[in-house]
């Protein structure tokens, strides 16, 4: 089957630049290869997707995952800019995330009376740090690391002018424990970025454009680590964040509570008046009583008079 995979870049292996499909010609078409296997493309023109594909009966034993993972390398090659992703709540590794969840209760419930404390935790943002482009300034490919449980190959180190940042692309396999764990012993932030999302949108029909902007931006892309001081750092961000917001509510809560205040008050007298009606209407019924036994009183001295109008 490998054979009959459809694919929309081949390298020029004169020039090592990459040629889309569509930019096939007659003076190019003998320098196209897979890099996988070295041998050159068939280009598939006549086709509603073009396509390069690889002779019949070839020995290839790239897929779509290594092809992909080679294209995107070679794309970064000459990305001058990415976009970082937002470091949401749920991306915090499980101590932290506990460590977060009690500092944000212990701030949230002396501050904020509890019938407004579900609505206020709804409106709250879901992550740590805003998005944000970074310029890159060196793209090194498929570096070597030694740590102490062994040593690691990142795919794609970035360097910018003050920081350096790991992205390890995925297809079908995500960064497992052990990688982790040699990442965190580097100590460098590391984001993981979807490649198999990208392919269930596109199929084998996609351009160096359309991969570069994916790659570029921040849907792409998530962190699947954080040294510890960053992760402080941003945890005490957010703690500030709360406390503005808190603040920032407080009028609200206060104008609400003041509101509700009121209405408990007017029930209040309402009760009070009711409760004094009733006691007149108590009287009421009382004379009323005393009313009908004055009559029946009086009817029976009128009797005893022999007085009969």
């Amino acid at each position: 089957m490998k054979n009959y995979i459809k694919y929309p870049i081949a390298l020029n292996k004169e020039t090592q630049e990459l040629i889309e499909i569509k930019k096939v010609t007659d003076d190019n078409r003998k320098d196209l290869i897979c890099k996988d296997c070295n041998d050159n493309f068939v280009a598939v023109l006549n086709h509603p997707t073009p396509h390069f594909k690889h002779k019949p009966n070839s020995s290839c034993k790239g897929n779509e995952e290594s092809y992909i993972h080679w294209v995107t390398k070679e794309i970064f090659k000459q990305i001058k800019e990415i976009e970082l992703p937002e470091l949401f709540i749920n991306d915090l590794p499980e101590k932290h995330r506990e460590k977060f969840q009690i500092t944000k209760n212990k701030i949230i419930d002396p501050n904020v009376p509890e019938t407004f404390r579900s609505e206020f935790k709804k409106g709250l943002k879901e992550h740590l740090f805003e998005s944000k482009k970074i310029l890159i300034d060196k793209i090194d490919i498929e570096k070597e690391f030694k740590t102490t449980l062994g040593d690691i190959r990142v795919d794609i180190v970035a360097n910018t002018q003050n920081k350096t940042i790991f992205i390890e692309p995925f297809f079908t396999s995500k960064i497992d424990k052990n990688k982790k764990e040699k990442l965190s012993i580097i100590n460098i932030p590391t984001l993981s970025l979807n490649l198999i999302k990208f392919i269930e949108s596109n199929n084998s029909n996609f351009s160096i454009r359309k991969l570069t902007n994916y790659l570029f931006s921040k849907n792409s892309k998530n962190w699947v680590y954080l040294n510890d001081e960053k992760y402080d750092l941003h945890i005490k961000n957010y703690e500030n964040y709360l406390f503005k917001e808190i603040e920032r509510m407080n009028p609200l809560i206060n104008s609400h509570i003041s509101k509700l205040d009121k209405i408990s008050e007017l029930e209040l007298k309402c009760q009070n008046r009711i409760q004094k009606i009733n006691l007149i209407i108590d009287d009421i019924n009382d004379l009323k009583s005393e009313i009908v036994e004055f009559e029946s009183e009086i009817d029976d001295l009128k009797e005893e008079l022999g007085i009969y109008y």
